[in-house]
């Protein structure tokens, strides 16, 4: 039976005016997916362990307590709901992820009952059990923008995006105590991942509300194996030998466009002796084997079947990145040496002549291979900006046949941040499964995992496309996952990995103006004010994160009244970021917040807001990035930080202020011109 949402009146569709496209909207044309935007963030909230230890899930297990101290992972908690998210301004919910059970993937509990509040609404713009988020009945929550644990191995996926202008609260209600019919002894154990955009708050955002749906998204998935842009553009096919040894060139271009499809079909025994390699504006974007760069191996026990990547029905694999290039690009096969008898190939590679902008990054594709006996696996290790739009991996254990190595979270620190704002709960949560692809190999639209290792002795591969979810950084990104359950309980291990990824070697934002609150005279001199009653102290404590950043400052903290500071720009430094460096030991993990959200005003006018930042006692510092939106001309800016105290987050917390601009050539700056 298909359900239909409960929804406020009045509340509008999620489409962006005037056809000009979100963050989000990738799906709308490839310039969209290749375009790199400063104004956008993409933050990651999930039920990592706050400490460090192996038990990433919200509400206590069977583990010894002491293993686990804090095993409630809400935001905050108020009379009969949990909050997981608490956003303001503007933005969008992109993917939702979770997984329920204990060792295997089990049903939710269908007393559990989600409510989303959209743009500040009393009652919930969105109520209905948790479940039938996932379980196609609901619309516009169907196929294939969700998933259940037995088309995603394990794992409860939507992908459908909530938009909101003015800020989206998730809470469920029902998912603490006792009484579950799903598992055999009651508990509730959820494991959740969620990914949402920050935005300025200038955009042009119509929230979630009553007959909302995505069908330019919902199509785009649906064409997997073909351009889901519906380019019809005509290929340059080739049929050839390549013989060992030979580098043939497939197609190029000369002068300015896109690369906008590559298909290959050959034996698939070849897929490791043939590495594809292209070549943009001179320099080498991608050059690794087919079976890396296409995320299916020889031996997959399923092909990849990725809206963009993957071999489709008839055997061709396909690549449909969009490359733009300035000067020329070419395509081209090369013989690996374990190559020893001519292949025959066939080729089709498709180019757009379309203009490409100046905010256009240039693709990559990066390929890396190690072991390591503990610590992380690095995925990227990037200085400029750029976003990450992919992942695919083999992974295997090193030395015995132990699956721990599927434990690994993910973790990225942004734009130089020393706190992680993604931080994950597994390998296989990052791939949208879960316990270890317990329903084995599957293939969809933005996530697969082509081998499924089934007892530690073998290698598992998976792939993830990240579209609407898509990693952007602004002048730096450090991107890991771990090896094994924690820093204690390492797995030796192995990974083959390529991140897919759009790039440009000059940042787009860099800190502008910063300064301690313990500074006396730089405070001072950025007109610092905190609220009559705030407390301070000295500080001597943990960032999240492994290895974990130490840091010793002062933090202040407030439980009424609101701050001022002051921060002068260069001119043309837009866009702005505000950073904050706080202390979030105050409060009780899962029951109430760290830190309380906050509206920030610059010179009187309302321009960014930061969210409520989850409790822990165990690594007590952590850092905020939010967009400000400041009009030109004022280079002068007077912040006035309004905090939102409320039972559920009583108390602000501050130690360090940044401000983050444009990225500035100051050599050039009063007119020089170079000779």
């Amino acid at each position: 039976m298909m359900r239909c949402v409960v929804v406020a009146v009045g509340m509008l569709f999620a489409v962006a005016l005037h056809g000009a496209s979100l963050p989000w909207e990738v799906w709308t044309s490839p310039a969209a997916l290749a375009r790199l935007d400063a104004g956008d963030s993409v933050v990651q909230t999930s039920s990592r362990c706050p400490g460090g230890c192996r038990y990433d899930r919200s509400n206590p297990g069977a583990e010894d307590p002491l293993a686990n101290p804090y095993p409630l992972r809400w935001l905050y908690r108020t009379a009969d709901e949990v909050v997981l998210l608490d956003e303001p301004g503007a933005g969008a919910l992109t993917r939702l992820w979770l997984t329920t059970g204990f060792g295997t993937s089990a049903c939710i509990d269908p007393a559990i009952e989600l409510r989303l509040y959209v743009d500040g609404a009393g009652a919930p713009t969105l109520a209905l059990p948790l479940a039938a988020l996932f379980d196609g009945s609901t619309v516009p929550f169907t196929v294939p923008l969700v998933t259940t644990p037995t088309q995603s191995s394990g794992g409860y996926t939507s992908y459908m995006p909530i938009a909101y202008a003015h800020g989206l609260r998730l809470a469920l209600a029902g998912a603490q105590g006792g009484g579950n019919p799903c598992t055999a002894d009651g508990r509730h154990l959820l494991w959740y991942q969620l990914q949402h955009h920050r935005i300025g708050a200038a955009a042009q955002v119509r929230s979630f509300g009553p007959g909302h749906d995505e069908p330019g998204w919902r199509s785009f998935l649906a064409h997997a194996g073909e351009d889901p842009w519906d380019g019809l553009l005509l290929p340059d096919d080739a049929s050839l030998m390549v013989a060992p040894g030979a580098q043939v060139v497939v197609a190029s271009r000369a002068g300015s466009g896109w690369v906008r499809g590559i298909r290959i079909h050959a034996p698939r025994a070849s897929y490791g002796l043939l590495a594809l390699h292209v070549r943009i504006d001179a320099t080498t974007a991608l050059d690794m084997p087919l079976a890396d760069f296409f995320a299916t191996p020889g031996d997959a026990q399923l092909p990849a079947r990725g809206v963009l990547l993957g071999e489709d029905a008839n055997g061709w694999l396909y690549a449909w990145w969009p490359m733009p290039f300035t000067a020329a690009a070419s395509v081209e096969l090369h013989a690996l040496p374990g190559l020893v008898a001519p292949v025959a190939v066939s080729t089709r590679v498709s180019f757009d002549a379309a203009p490409v902008a100046a905010d256009a990054g240039r693709f990559s594709a990066s390929l890396r291979e190690d072991c390591v006996t503990g610590g992380a696996f690095v995925l990227e290790d990037a200085i400029g900006a750029g976003k990450v739009v992919g992942v695919s991996a083999s992974y295997h254990a090193a030395d015995a046949a132990l699956r721990t190595y599927l434990e690994g979270d993910e973790a990225a620190w942004i734009d130089g941040a020393r706190a992680p704002s993604w931080y994950g709960t597994g390998v296989e949560d990052f791939y949208n499964a879960g316990f270890y692809f317990d329903h084995g190999a599957f293939a969809g639209p933005l996530a697969g995992a082509t081998r499924v290792d089934p007892d530690g002795s073998a290698v598992t591969s998976a792939y993830r496309l990240l579209l609407v979810d898509a990693l952007p950084y602004a002048s730096a990104l450090r991107m890991t996952q771990e090896a094994g359950l924690s820093p204690l309980e390492p797995t030796p291990a192995c990974a083959r990995r390529v991140l897919y990824a759009y790039r440009q070697t000059q940042p787009l934002q860099v800190g502008l103006a910063a300064f301690e609150v313990g500074d006396a005279a730089a405070a001072a001199a950025h007109a610092w004010l905190a609220p009559a009653g705030t407390q301070c102290e000295a500080l001597d404590a943990q960032f999240e994160g492994e290895p974990a950043a130490t840091r010793s400052a002062v933090a202040c903290a407030s439980t009424s009244g609101a701050t001022q500071l002051r921060f002068t720009t260069p001119s043309d430094a837009r866009p702005l970021r505000l950073r904050r460096t706080f202390d979030v030991g105050a409060g009780e993990p899962g029951v109430v917040a760290g830190s309380a959200g906050a509206r920030i005003l610059v010179n009187g006018v309302p321009a960014g807001a930061f969210a409520a930042v989850a409790a822990n006692p165990l690594r007590r510092w952590q850092e905020q990035d939010v967009p400000l939106e400041v009009a030109a001309g004022n280079n002068v800016l007077d912040v006035v930080i309004e905090p939102d105290y409320h039972d559920g987050a009583p108390v602000f917390s501050q130690s360090r202020w940044e401000l983050r601009g444009r990225w500035q050539d100051l050599i050039f700056a009063d007119a020089f011109e170079a000779d």
